[in-house]
């Protein structure tokens, strides 16, 4: 059998060489995972990971409900460069309004990942209006009026969109639908923060028999005592779109021979009423264990 031998000249020669290779090495993979950051007027861009599993080029919708940041959980994505750029041209055909803006809760946020950087935008898409607003989400005070043609596509775009039971799930909602109920454990973790009187949040989704979701967001702020209920139908094709917001004072439990029912008192004028809108059941063993 032949055998070698290396000298010391060739071993140190054979190190340098690795060194070098893995050194490359490195510097690709940080290359590749980079972040870079620039302004662009009224919002900060900062570009898409590059070891991404999806295209560079996507836009992200999420149900628009605080001012000044993006909301929570995706509601849907539109993973194309023909889909970003279209939302960029949007939003550079837009015409800047006068005035400080003094409007409800948008409607939608978008997120607009093109070229390398990200745009994040409120988005108000009125049913009965022909032109659809938006604002940066840095600069809630400035609205940009869209154009009749991007309006109209934007809302087909969005209107083709599906929260699906399994999205729901993964965005980590309490989901009511199938006859079971998934996330549980999320309601409990609601509930005893709010027993020790910390701030906390959760959205509710249940569906119709057609599929369609229903969401019930519960905010409770320990400052004010005081939950917000927002009722949001709008995604039900079948049914009456509305949205309400109501405050309440008081969360209530009864254990009942189905289960424990949750409702919502101390809300309205004077906060002397019980919700309307807001009334839960779970159901005994009727709880999905997600892993």
């Amino acid at each position: 059998m032949r055998t070698f031998k290396l000298t010391k000249r060739k071993l140190v020669s054979l190190g340098l060489l690795m060194m070098a290779l893995l050194l490359a090495s490195c510097g690709s993979d940080k290359a590749g995972g980079a972040k870079e950051s620039s302004k662009t007027e009224g919002g900060e861009n900062t570009s898409v990971m590059v070891g991404d599993s999806r295209s560079r080029d996507y836009v992200t919708i999420h149900r628009g409900q605080n001012f000044g940041k993006v909301s929570s959980g995706i509601y849907g994505m539109l993973d194309s460069v023909e889909e970003a750029e279209a939302w960029d041209q949007t939003i550079r055909e837009a015409i800047k309004m006068p005035g400080i803006m003094d409007v409800r809760e948008p409607d939608y946020d978008a997120v607009i990942h093109f070229n390398g950087k990200s745009t994040s935008i409120h988005l108000w898409l009125d049913p009965d209006s022909k032109r659809g607003m938006f604002t940066y989400i840095t600069d809630t005070g400035t609205g940009y009026r869209l154009t009749e043609k991007s309006t109209a596509q934007i809302k087909e775009r969005i209107g083709q969109l599906r929260y699906t039971f399994e999205q729901a799930v993964d965005n980590g909602d309490v989901v009511f639908g199938l006859g079971e109920i998934a996330n549980r454990e999320i309601w409990d973790e609601f509930v005893m923060e709010v027993k020790k009187k910390n701030s906390a949040s959760v959205q509710l989704t249940s569906y119709t028999k057609e599929g369609d979701p229903i969401f019930n967001d519960l905010e409770y702020d320990h400052q004010g005592k005081v939950f917000k209920h927002r009722l949001d139908t709008t995604h039900d094709t079948m049914g009456m779109p509305t949205k309400s917001v109501e405050f309440c004072k008081e969360l209530v439990a009864e254990e009942t021979e189905q289960g424990i029912e949750y409702r919502l008192n101390g809300c309205g004028e004077g906060y002397a009423q019980e919700s309307e809108t807001f009334h839960v059941m779970f159901p005994f063993n009727k709880t999905i264990q997600n892993n």
